[in-house]
């Protein structure tokens, strides 16, 4: 899980720091049971891990108040110690080594070397996530199967749909294991589906993204069998819409607790935004979307979306940064209270607490 999701779009400074605190709290979560080196691991994939396993658990997660990567930064809270956290810490750290397995597989030259080189240096860390993988009774061995099998699916003759199906199936693995590990069994069919959607969508936009470097390297893709553009466009469109309306499906059945509109900017739009790259004929680097913890000071406002808050026409939200430009009066217009968290939120914002 490295990359596929951005991070949420939202003003609201209470969905941004639940964001921030489970995001930190994974890194910090990691730094202590791997090593310093493996805080450099957590990315926005395992984040939404951690925060779906907190949406389904019966107790909100608790806080902390401590640093993440600045030892002499104020103490800010971040998500304290956790099952979820330990689950997720584990998969980040076993995602690690499959990665890594991959390349030793299909890469060639000094990367192939450095794959190898890299799975011993981490052969201790490794070993320790899949042992509390182990513990909390995860299928790992299967797991690892079903990903060590993928190249001997891979061959010319191969559907996209065959050779996605160990990565279906593993992320409907991992993401279904949420269930047991935040105590909601009721979840698990749901979250099973969520996780092999989320696994297809994932393994079809790679062969997406990295059909031109295949085709260069000489490396399967099962994109390959249509040279042109919108040959390959046709033959993929429709299995990405298939699989995103399953993920919606499920994701609106999820019994969450807490948290849904900030998972929904997560996980939905994100998807939406991945497919819509394939079906517009956009730049295939996939584009950047704003993170609430990669840059807090930003020159334009999220409320630049909102047609309510050109003018200061009397409905500026309160959880934007329009709010710091807008005063009574200003404009003709007259500030109100907008605060997505009183019950009678912006519709710019994702929260929903």
């Amino acid at each position: 899980m490295f990359g596929h999701l951005p991070g949420p779009t939202m003003c609201c400074q209470k969905a941004a720091s639940l964001y921030r605190a489970h995001f930190c709290g994974l890194g910090t979560s990691l730094h202590r049971h791997y090593g310093a080196w493996a805080r450099w691991l957590v990315n926005r994939d395992s984040a939404f891990l951690a925060l779906l396993g907190s949406a389904l658990a019966k107790a909100p997660p608790e806080l902390c108040q401590t640093t993440c990567c600045n030892k002499f930064a104020t103490p800010r809270d971040l998500v304290a110690d956790s099952p979820v956290l330990h689950y997720a810490a584990a998969i980040t750290v076993c995602g690690l080594s499959t990665k890594l397995d991959d390349d030793a597989q299909d890469e060639h030259g000094w990367r192939r070397h450095a794959a190898r080189l890299g799975s011993k240096a981490f052969d201790t860390p490794i070993g320790d996530a899949m042992g509390l993988l182990h513990a909390m009774r995860f299928p790992v061995q299967d797991v690892r199967a079903w990903m060590a099998g993928q190249a001997d699916i891979e061959h010319l003759s191969a559907s996209l749909l065959e050779c996605a199906a160990p990565t279906r199936a593993a992320y409907g693995e991992i993401v279904g294991y949420l269930a047991h590990v935040s105590d909601a069994p009721e979840a698990k069919p749901l979250l099973h589906q969520l996780g092999e959607s989320l696994g297809f969508l994932i393994y079809a936009q790679d062969a997406w993204d990295d059909w031109a470097r295949d085709k260069r390297r000489g490396q399967f893709n099962p994109l390959h069998a249509f040279p042109d553009l919108s040959a390959r466009r046709a033959a993929l469109l429709p299995s990405l819409e298939q699989a995103l309306a399953n993920l919606r499906r499920a994701f609106d059945a999820l019994p969450l607790r807490r948290n849904r509109d900030l998972l929904r900017a997560v996980l939905i739009a994100g998807a939406e935004e991945r497919v819509n790259q394939v079906a517009e004929e956009k730049d295939k680097r996939p584009k950047h979307v704003q993170s609430p913890i990669e840059n807090t000071a930003r020159k334009s406002s999220c409320c630049d979306k909102c047609d309510w808050c050109y003018g200061c026409d009397g409905n500026c939200c309160e959880c934007c940064d329009c709010v710091r430009h807008c005063r009574p009066g200003a404009g003709g217009g007259n500030m109100i209270d907008c605060n997505p968290c009183d019950g009678d939120g912006c519709g710019c914002c994702g929260c929903d607490c």
